[in-house]
């Protein structure tokens, strides 16, 4: 079976299904997704199959490196921008009928759900393991060749609260940071549930796919802010500015919005404060069918 034509069509075998034939992009961006591993078998004829993983040319070095910590997060980013890339896809296309668009929700909420828990049930958890082997590999390192390894990771739990902080996928809810400055920060994928952030600075931050369910945003500038896929259910967004911000995708069923200055915001399939999904093409505002 080739593997390198840009023209092969593959069936895909999982769970007892098949399904295709698909090209070669789309067998790539499958594997990054998850949603179907390097175990899945793959046919061109549907009479000769074999695991996924035996096409080197189908499978991206991120998902081969999504073993070890600093491979997991750029794993989890990677499904941000492979999911982003679907969506303009989708945008160029024609325009789907409100079920398929309601579909596409749903997998995308699944597929921030995913985002998360993958982030926080490997990422998290295999650091526990690596610190160990890390702490006992740097040692022998500088201990013959005095050699001092780059951080595994750019995110850091433990960080100080201040410009340009990278707490992605970091549980930290509940924190107070009122009147901060707080612009340029990378929180994907974390946690902030009931968090105070009362004034603050957060312009031109990566919130995308954070859950800030119930957190305090009043008169906080969030402007230019990516916060596409983010959970902002009973937050409180009373006078803050949301200017030139991305919330596609983003929830705030039961938000209070009340003062809050939202021109050039993009709210394209966003769940609005009262449950209803916004249209593509809202900016400024919940476009609503009537």
């Amino acid at each position: 079976m080739s593997q390198n034509s840009q023209q092969a069509r593959w069936y895909v075998k999982k769970n007892g299904r098949i399904q295709g034939p698909f090209p070669n992009q789309l067998i790539s961006s499958y594997l990054i997704l998850g949603r179907i591993d390097l175990e899945c078998e793959i046919s061109q004829d549907q009479a000769n199959w074999a695991p996924v993983k035996n096409f080197r040319a189908l499978v991206p070095d991120v998902v081969l490196n999504a073993g070890t910590p600093e491979g997991a997060r750029a794993l989890m980013l990677a499904r941000v921008r492979e999911d982003e890339r679907s969506a303009r896809g989708e945008a160029d296309g024609s325009v789907e009928r409100r079920a398929e668009e309601d579909q596409a929700i749903k997998l995308h909420r699944q597929l921030r759900d995913d985002i998360r828990n993958d982030y926080h049930s490997r990422f998290q958890s295999n650091w526990r393991y690596w610190v160990p082997i890390l702490v006992v590999a740097t040692g022998i390192i500088l201990a013959f060749i005095f050699y001092r390894p780059a951080p595994v990771v750019s995110s850091d739990c433990s960080a100080p609260a201040q410009p340009g902080v990278d707490w992605s996928g970091c549980n930290k809810q509940g924190v107070v940071l009122s009147v901060r400055d707080l612009s340029g920060s990378h929180w994907a994928a974390g946690r902030f549930n009931e968090a105070n952030f009362m004034g603050s600075k957060l312009d031109n931050s990566d919130l995308s796919y954070a859950n800030f369910t119930r957190a305090n945003f009043q008169q906080a500038s969030l402007q230019r802010v990516y916060l596409k896929g983010a959970v902002l259910d009973q937050a409180d967004l009373q006078g803050a500015s949301l200017a030139g911000s991305d919330l596609s995708y983003a929830e705030l069923t039961g938000a209070l919005l009340t003062d809050a200055k939202l021109n050039g915001a993009r709210f394209d399939h966003a769940i609005w404060v009262n449950g209803e999904v916004c249209l593509a093409g809202s900016v400024g505002e919940c476009l609503q069918a009537r």
